[in-house]
């Protein structure tokens, strides 16, 4: 099997999964080879008890990497998961410095611009209302009670983990960051998107495409702004 140009590892959103990412690689250069990263507490990994930190995730999921260190690395994060990758990119490169060659965030405040949230404490009723909020696509899952038993946990801790996370001050990562975001999020501003500057000690852009939370549904636009930020293969 041909070497990748690159590995894309994208890490989905709160009470997500790497099925989020499975159509991919549909719309990226056949030489990108993408990966999704699965948390623990759900589908394949449903036995597994769910994260209750970031370091829950951060630390096993830079362990996993590490085979994949000798290509050129790209990592993607959106929502939630947008701080995992930039955690995990920070502790790559606390471990080897410079190893991953983009980190692409979406739909996230700064690490250092939080804002408060209890979405992990509302009963089962909020949490579902909450869901609805952010994504309209979830009224199918929403309407099913036995999904509903199956998704809540994990939906409930990662939403704890958010709300336990704070970097501040912001630590720069020394790869290029690309920041995403979607034009009607009602969780973050474009402005808010531009606020992840701190985190950046060389390239950075900011893309605002058109939709809310969830605009990346649309994943060709997507796919478009960050082709172009992709490493090349290496020599």
């Amino acid at each position: 099997m041909a070497r990748p140009r690159c590995r894309l590892v994208c890490a989905p959103h709160a009470g997500g999964t790497a099925q989020a990412y499975r159509t991919w690689p549909t719309g990226l250069p056949a030489d990108v080879e993408v990966h999704g990263v699965q948390y623990p507490g759900r589908q394949d990994r449903l036995g597994e008890p769910a994260p209750s930190s970031m370091d829950d995730l951060t630390g096993p999921i830079a362990d996993a990497l590490e085979p994949f260190l000798a290509e050129p690395l790209a990592l993607f994060g959106h929502s939630m998961g947008a701080v995992v990758a930039y955690e995990v990119t920070l502790e790559l490169e606390r471990r080897h410095g410079q190893v991953v060659d983009l980190l692409a965030v979406s739909g996230s405040r700064a690490p250092h611009q939080r804002e408060s949230h209890d979405r992990h404490i509302l009963d089962d009723e909020g949490l579902i209302e909450e869901l609805r909020r952010l994504n309209d696509d979830f009224v199918d899952l929403l309407d099913s009670p036995e999904l509903l038993e199956l998704v809540l946990p994990s939906i409930r801790a990662d939403f704890g983990v958010v709300a336990g996370y704070l970097r501040t001050p912001p630590v720069p990562v020394r790869a290029p960051l690309l920041v995403l975001g979607g034009s009607e999020d009602p969780d973050v501003s474009p402005e808010e998107l531009t606020r992840w500057r701190a985190c950046a000690s060389g390239a950075f852009g900011t893309r605002v495409l058109p939709g809310g939370h969830f605009y990346l549904d649309d994943q060709q636009p997507v796919l478009d702004q960050l082709a172009p930020w992709l490493p090349a293969r290496r020599p």
